[in-house]
């Protein structure tokens, strides 16, 4: 018995999701070459100088490379910690497996400007240099991004048969070089997909961010919410179409590794029960 095929209205309403969804996106792209200098709708003309402004403001070109860095930074580090964890989660009988379960991934049950504000409160009283760095702002992005990346090493590694694992220990190979050398290449797929994602939460990170930066070390998206509350030019909706593209590059990027094979294992939340 053939499946049953999609109704005429369930392609009608999910084409209306679809333009609800992409509406406000095209509407920032247009207003990026709004002539007007006061983001008015509909545009007043055609014209490209937004982005230049955008390349000639310094403070969007100083905070694009410190969220470029603490990005990178939060991602490596919760790429090594995420997989250590998610191997130890899935291969070994840990006492209160729940727990320590409930305590990687609570900063997603916890509001980010609430992190933000502890986070801030903590450096203050340690009288740390954290505050207002990029190494402060690193450890609170891997907070923030390493439940996403746990969930997929968690559901990845949940695939993998580990005969292949004891295969490697019984020829002689230590648990080390058995995870570099048999268990991470299995997982390349999902280092990619987690990297993506991770870099990117990390990247598009205000509310926590705007508690732990200084003037000189304000990300990029904590520079435009500043610039907005002083200017309503359409720079901000120039520099918004610049990061639209550069985030859809980096997905087309990820997209062929996304079709091969199972890609719905890779999706945070879909961890395998032990």
């Amino acid at each position: 018995m053939s499946a049953r095929r999609p109704s005429t209205l369930f392609y009608v309403l999910f084409a209306g999701v679809l333009i609800f969804m992409a509406a406000p996106l095209v509407i920032i792209v247009v207003n990026a070459f709004n002539k007007s200098p006061y983001s008015q709708w509909p545009p007043h003309g055609f014209t490209t100088e937004w982005f230049s402004a955008v390349y000639h403001y310094s403070p969007f070109l100083d905070s694009f490379y410190n969220s470029l860095k603490v990005g990178l930074g939060a991602t490596a580090i919760a790429l090594v910690i995420g997989s250590m964890a998610a191997y130890a989660l899935v291969r070994y009988r840990i006492v209160g497996r729940r727990l320590v379960q409930s305590a990687y991934f609570a900063p997603l049950t916890v509001p980010r400007v609430a992190i933000g504000f502890s986070l801030f409160a903590l450096y203050i009283s340690w009288r740390t240099n954290l505050y207002g760095s990029i190494k402060g702002l690193i450890f609170a992005h891997v907070l923030l991004v390493l439940p996403f990346v746990i969930s997929i090493f968690v559901a990845t590694m949940g695939s993998i048969d580990p005969v292949y694992e004891e295969a490697a220990r019984d020829l002689g190979a230590g648990r080390i070089r058995t995870f570099l050398k048999v268990t991470l290449p299995q997982m390349r797929i999902a280092l990619v997909v987690a990297a993506l994602f991770a870099f990117i939460t990390s990247f598009d990170e205000l509310e926590m961010s705007i508690f732990l930066v200084r003037p000189q070390t304000n990300t990029l998206p904590v520079t435009m919410f500043l610039y907005l509350e002083q200017q309503q030019t359409p720079a901000l909706a120039a520099l918004s179409t610049i990061l639209i593209g550069l985030t859809l590059g980096l997905v087309l990027l990820g997209l062929p590794l996304m079709l091969r094979g199972s890609w719905q294992r890779y999706i945070p939340g879909r961890a395998v029960e032990a």
